[in-house]
């Protein structure tokens, strides 16, 4: 989900082992437990909740850190409370791995003396844009919220529906929670590598280079074979390519599979596995091709949204995102024909 001003998009192995009853130990509206290893755990947005993204529990051993802090503070209480819970330590780091909203406002609920950690481009983001972005959301989400759940009293299509019901919770989650932010930037910065380490496990956080954003980062469990990715990988969900650079972003994907990685911790959808790392590259792939064949047959993006969603991507939520992508990417490649 970008925040990007004027901009409205909503939102190897699974697992290395199945815990019975994880789930359980914390429960909470706005997300759910899913834990990958001991002491690795992903919580997963809940379609009516008000995390509205993914986000990482790790227990390093005697530290906790926390990646991705969700667009609401009420959510992200219940992330610090599940984190103290499942690994009975104070939660010590923060990772943001990029700028947008989804990821980054739950930061104000962390204590004073927890770190904040981002790369350079996302905390100068953070401090610039999201000022901007809170204005701009208190004058339009109130009625986008109207529209959206008078869309969804009359839609019937469940794949619609749901994509309806995601939208209202996120601008339900944004305007409730407009009252209480503070925005609160990163404390720490780094460039292509930094590790935290516990008695128990380290972390590697890497910028892998630019893509969904300037400034993204992911956490690599090397010995785990795990990553929490944010939004560089989607599963089962349109991602936003606006923001970033689609180049960028495909060099990205094609490195991180150079990486021990078995299974994806997504900042959207389910949790996943390798694989969805290549899947996300074929998506970025295939809606450039489109946006080109669009303007070799001077067919415009109109056009092409009333032929429908190509049959790979049917049932993908965030059906507003692969709109806007292919309005960018038609945008985009009309530029450079008429720049040839």
């Amino acid at each position: 989900m970008s925040p990007t001003l004027r901009s409205l998009p909503v939102l190897a192995l699974l697992a290395v082992c199945n815990f019975p009853g994880v789930a359980q130990l914390f429960t909470s509206s706005h997300f759910r437990i899913e834990q990958m290893a001991p002491g690795v755990f992903a919580a997963i947005t809940t379609d009516q909740g008000y995390a509205c993204a993914n986000a990482g529990i790790v227990d390093l051993g005697g530290k906790t850190v926390i990646f991705d802090t969700f667009v609401s503070p009420n959510a992200a209480r219940d992330l610090l409370r599940a984190a103290e819970h499942l690994t009975h330590n104070p939660v010590t780091y923060v990772v943001n791995s990029h700028f947008h909203n989804d990821h980054v406002r739950g930061n104000q609920v962390f204590p004073s003396n927890v770190d904040i950690i981002s790369t350079v481009k996302t905390q100068e983001a953070i401090r610039h844009v999201e000022p901007e972005q809170i204005k701009w959301e208190i004058q339009n989400i109130p009625q986008l919220l109207i529209n959206a759940q008078e869309a969804l009293a009359d839609e019937n299509d469940y794949d619609k529906r749901r994509d309806l019901i995601l939208q209202v919770a996120y601008f339900k989650a944004v305007t409730e929670s407009h009252s209480q932010l503070t925005t609160r930037p990163p404390n720490i910065t780094f460039e292509k590598k930094l590790t935290l380490e516990g008695t128990i496990r380290k972390v590697e956080l890497l910028q892998v280079g630019e893509g969904h954003t300037p400034g993204d980062c992911i956490m690599l469990l090397p010995n785990e074979h795990i990553a929490f990715v944010g939004d560089l990988v989607s599963v089962g969900m349109h991602p936003y390519l606006p923001d970033g650079s689609t180049e960028a972003w495909k060099t990205t994907l094609q490195q991180m599979e150079t990486l021990p990685i078995g299974t994806v911790v997504p900042g959207h959808g389910n949790v996943g596995y390798r694989i969805d790392i290549n899947i996300m590259l074929d998506y970025i792939e295939g809606l450039e091709k489109l946006a080109s064949n669009m303007i070799a047959l001077r067919k415009n993006d109109v056009d092409f949204m009333e032929e429908g969603i190509p049959s790979q991507y049917k049932g993908w939520l965030q059906t507003q995102n692969f709109t806007q992508n292919l309005q960018y990417l038609y945008a985009r490649a009309d530029r450079d024909a008429g720049i040839k």
